[in-house]
């Protein structure tokens, strides 16, 4: 019952025993690897979490079963990542608080998420959505059905730019991962009104779109020279944003995008792109935007 104690610059992850936590603990675990840190695994339950609003201590065999869970996983990262330094800890409070107050110190959060389906894959864990959307930090939300590695890295980029963290963390995560850079620029204009549906309405659409996919270039080329081993290749597909990064994350280890939801963790959102994608695919890191 510890205050959260996370070591600056970890991978977290959070672990409730369930298939979901053990595919993120797998994946975290990895992740640690690559950031060359150590990984920090927490568990919190809510009930708990009120018990202790109420001031009045959790009986000893609930807190037994949360340390053993936290103790099993543990075990589990040491057995299949030996030279990987890892801690643990049971914290009573609210899990997508835990997770958001670690989110402060941590180099990423990892955190499972439901199963892909016809409803299951409509649906977010409310912790899931909630660390998501008010981490300070990245988030790595993922599902049973995560790929494993090897495949190349997807990045969504915003046609309004001004979101370098995104493009810096996908580039960095290419070269921990050994793989390429797959930079997605979906740009689907609404429908235009026939009375407004003339060549010049038509021809601005299209000049607008050539602007934007020529400043992503040039973005691209200034990043390129920062990181000249990563290969990449630009997709400009003309389609809902949602829809083109859920095709592009099929052949992808993971999807990095962007989030400027604000912070707090009242009535904060994440932005539509970064749930869409949250729904549609396995592996996903939400990386906080700065206001500019």
């Amino acid at each position: 019952m510890d205050a959260l104690d996370v070591p600056e610059g970890a991978v977290v992850v959070g672990v409730d025993g369930s298939a979901r936590a053990a595919r993120a603990l797998e994946l975290a675990a990895r992740e640690a690897e690559r950031h060359a840190t150590l990984l920090h695994v927490v568990h919190a339950f809510p009930w708990l979490a009120r018990a202790h609003g109420w001031e009045f201590a959790p009986e000893a065999g609930a807190m037994s079963v949360a340390e053993r869970v936290v103790a099993d996983a543990v075990d589990q990262v040491r057995a299949t990542h030996g030279g990987l330094s890892v801690t643990g800890q049971v914290v009573v409070d609210d899990p997508a608080v835990v997770l958001v107050e670690a989110s402060q110190r941590a180099a990423l959060v990892v955190i499972g998420a439901r199963g892909l389906g016809r409803v299951a894959g409509q649906l977010l864990g409310s912790v899931s959505q909630k660390v998501a959307a008010h981490a300070h930090g990245p988030v790595l939300v993922v599902r049973e059905q995560a790929p494993d590695d090897g495949a190349p890295v997807a990045v969504g980029t915003d046609p309004a730019g001004d979101a370098p963290e995104v493009l810096e963390y996908a580039f960095e995560e290419a070269v921990r991962r050994g793989t390429g850079l797959l930079v997605v620029l979906a740009v689907e204009h609404e429908s235009v009104p026939p009375a407004y549906a003339d060549d010049r309405v038509l021809a601005l659409l299209q000049e607008a779109t050539a602007t934007t996919q020529e400043r992503l270039r040039a973005e691209l080329a200034n990043w390129e020279r920062r990181y000249p081993g990563v290969p990449v290749e630009v997709l400009l597909p003309r389609q809902h944003p949602v829809e083109a990064l859920a095709t592009v994350a099929e052949r992808a280890s993971v999807l990095v995008v962007g989030s400027r939801g604000r912070r707090g963790l009242r009535g904060v959102r994440l932005g539509s792109v970064a749930r869409g994608v949250l729904h549609r695919v396995p592996a996903v890191v939400v990386v906080r935007v700065l206001p500019g």
